[in-house]
């Protein structure tokens, strides 16, 4: 551009070289024309114009106004003016021409970013996770997303032009009609969809859609489905509330009604009662046969206890084998609420006393003990009436099993008595406050003492002298047992030894027997124990005889059996404690290890008046001689029971008839008399 303006200019200088007026004007006219056309044809480059204009027509200024006349001179002004006029024209053109590409620039992008706005309206209205619809004014679905189509489980056919006028469930029609006012709807429940029968939980969100002018031409829909998210607060909700393997409520749920009812009899005066039961021997049963199988009956148990109560009563479980039935609307006479009560817990023991089917088991047959609580007072909370009735739960066990106690103020105390001893057997052991006595064994053939059995006794500061009887179940239960038995066989074994050493009378004493708690013989450890304790005393092993009872060796079998293996290896005599009073003994005498039967004493006490204890005795002793077996007789107290028994070939008794338990001194004056000279002396 630049070289073509000084080429054209050049010819500036030509104008006067010629004398013909026709050629100069065509000159001035030639370059004016390319000067003009310049103007507009390089305007989009504003600059470059003015240089070009500026190279063009500067020699032509210079030739008119320098080298011609006035005419000449004034036309030089003329050309001046004719620069300014393009150059100004050539600004007005650059500014429309800049100004028409900008607007063009800027539709270009405004539609691009439609476009693109478009796009992704499209992408997030078909993809996004929530289901969406529009609708028109005539609640006609004119389009749907794919996520809504999958919520409803229908395809585009059917969904597009599907009439929400039509809808089956109701619950939608204010959400949707809302926007049509201009305002938003919502919906936030249970949704039974039209065609595919889905029950569902939704929450529906509508607002107004507009057109062009700003009118209302129908409405956008947002769906999401919450069915699952519901579901899961549901689950937990229920976890909370119910017991996990009986679906029955649980001790929360169990204290809420409880309190609600509290509330209700505070106002009506209208009796309620709390029933604390829990399933007898059930841990036995659990560990002898199996967790699954003890579950299976806690589920059986919940079935049969809610299939006999109202349903507006309330069956619980509190854990382990302990339920709860809280009985409401007694009316307001307590001698009805407690006869109403009585004859429930009547049904609870008939329909559990039927025998639970296990599979390939004999039939499992159970029992429960029952304690009721009737709410007594309007300072009663539910904590209140729950300790009550399982107080009176206790009391039912204690005078038996398989019975039904109603709480009574004086419970509070044995309940008390018994926390009282728990705490003071803890110490017993430091605080040197146990004995053993011991109740000599007596060979009936030589009518000596040839062994003793060691029994417990507790010398209390306040109680004096405490029986096994009221001591050994709260030691069970607590778990003081476990160092209690430790100590009375490390103190029977020791005194044992100091017996034979010392040599007394001569004795003939060659057996020491300690009775085994069951909750004792399942450690895990306990045959270790035996076994250093054993070593530690200097006992010779053969001359301990361990007494276990027939509740304890039925509970997983093969345990037992290897325990009792392990302990017979180390040579330590086993007998049967109170044989004859189970319903296992015959079934597994013959697997078991044994060294002796003790036949209980309730089967001696009648032998001379009752034919069948009499048969039994001879049946156990026939029993023990083709197992090769000692036999010892316990309870004998009368010379006849002793002629009974010698008569029969039983080897050893133990009974009144010659001592009852003594302490170690008179013990050891027992020790040289024979069966007649300590009966005279018992």
């Amino acid at each position: 551009m630049i070289t073509s303006a000084l080429l054209w200019g050049w010819i500036s200088f030509f104008i006067f070289q010629t004398a013909n007026p026709l050629h100069q004007f065509f000159l001035i006219f030639l370059i004016s024309g390319i000067a003009s056309i310049a103007s507009g044809t390089l305007a989009s480059l504003f600059g470059l114009s003015i240089i070009f204009l500026t190279l063009l027509l500067t020699p032509l200024f210079i030739v008119m106004f320098f080298h011609g006349g006035f005419e000449f001179q004034m036309m030089g002004v003329l050309v001046i003016t004719f620069f300014i006029l393009l150059v100004s024209a050539a600004r007005r053109i650059h500014t429309n021409i800049m100004s028409a590409l900008i607007s063009k620039i800027f539709h270009q992008k405004a539609t691009q970013a439609l476009e693109l706005s478009e796009e992704h309206f499209q992408t997030i209205f078909k993809e996004a996770p929530a289901g969406i619809f529009y609708y028109n004014l005539d609640l006609v679905v004119i389009d749907s997303n794919t996520e809504m189509m999958q919520i409803l489980r229908i395809d585009r056919d059917r969904m597009i032009g599907l009439d929400l006028n039509k809808l089956t469930d109701s619950c939608l029609d204010k959400a949707l009609n809302l926007p049509f006012n201009g305002e938003k709807g919502y919906y936030e429940g249970t949704y039974t969809t039209m065609i595919q029968k889905l029950h569902l939980w939704i929450t529906l969100r509508t607002s107004p859609m507009y057109g062009s002018n700003r009118e209302i031409i129908g409405g956008v829909a947002i769906v999401t489905d919450i069915t699952e998210r519901v579901v899961a607060e549901e689950k937990v909700k229920h976890q909370a509330y119910y017991d996990y393997l009986t679906d029955i409520p649980n001790r929360v749920l169990l204290k809420d009604r409880i309190e609600q009812s509290l509330a209700h009899y505070r106002r009506h005066q209208s009796i309620i009662a709390v029933m604390f039961l829990d399933l007898d021997n059930f841990k036995s049963i659990n560990d002898s046969l199996g967790h699954h199988i003890g579950d299976m009956i806690l589920i059986e148990t919940a079935s049969r206890l809610s299939s006999i109560c109202r349903e507006g009563d309330t069956v619980s479980r509190l854990g382990g084998d302990e339920f709860v039935i809280l009985l409401g609307e007694l009316g307001d006479d307590p001698h009805i609420a407690a006869t109403h009560a009585e004859i429930v817990a009547e049904k609870i023991h008939a329909v559990l006393s039927i025998p639970f089917e296990a599979d390939q088991l004999e039939p499992i047959t159970t029992s429960t003990s029952i304690g009721i609580a009737l709410v007594g007072s309007e300072d009663q909370n539910a904590d209140d009436l729950l300790k009550f009735a399982d107080t009176a739960m206790y009391q039912a066990k204690k005078e038996g099993r398989n019975t039904t106690r109603f709480y009574q103020e004086q419970m509070d105390q044995w309940i008390k008595k018994r926390l009282f001893m728990e705490n003071a057997l803890r110490n017993a052991v430091k605080n040197n406050e146990l004995e053993l006595y011991y109740q000599p064994v007596i060979e009936i053939g030589t009518k000596k003492i040839i062994g003793a059995e060691a029994l417990l006794r507790w010398n209390h500061p306040e109680l004096g002298l405490v029986m096994p009887d009221d001591m050994i179940s709260i030691a069970e239960e607590s778990g003081l047992i476990v160092p209690i038995g430790e100590w009375v066989l490390r103190e029977a074994c020791t005194q044992f030894v100091r017996w034979r050493a010392d040599r007394l009378g001569k004795s003939h004493i060659e057996r020491i027997a300690v009775n085994v708690s069951a909750v004792q013989f399942r450690q895990s450890d306990f045959v270790d124990k035996v076994i250093r304790i054993v070593a530690e005393s200097g006992i010779v092993p053969s001359m301990l005889e361990l007494e276990l009872t027939e509740s304890m060796i039925i509970d997983k079998i093969d345990t037992v059996i290897e325990k009792m293996n392990r302990l017979r290896t180390a040579g330590i005599a086993l007998s049967m404690d109170d044989f004859g009073t189970g319903y296992s003994s015959l079934a597994y005498l013959k697997r078991l290890p044994f060294t002796t039967l003790k036949i209980d004493r309730s089967f001696v006490r009648d032998i001379m008046l009752d034919k069948d204890d009499a048969a039994l005795v001879e049946t156990i002793l026939s029993i023990a001689s083709i197992f090769n077996l000692d036999v010892i007789a316990e309870g004998v107290e009368t010379i006849e029971q002793f002629n009974f028994l010698e008569n029969h070939g039983c080897a050893y008794f133990q009974g009144y008839l010659c001592s009852k338990p003594v302490q170690v001194p008179t013990f050891e004056e027992l020790l040289s008399y024979d069966v007649q000279s300590c009966h005279t002396r018992k």
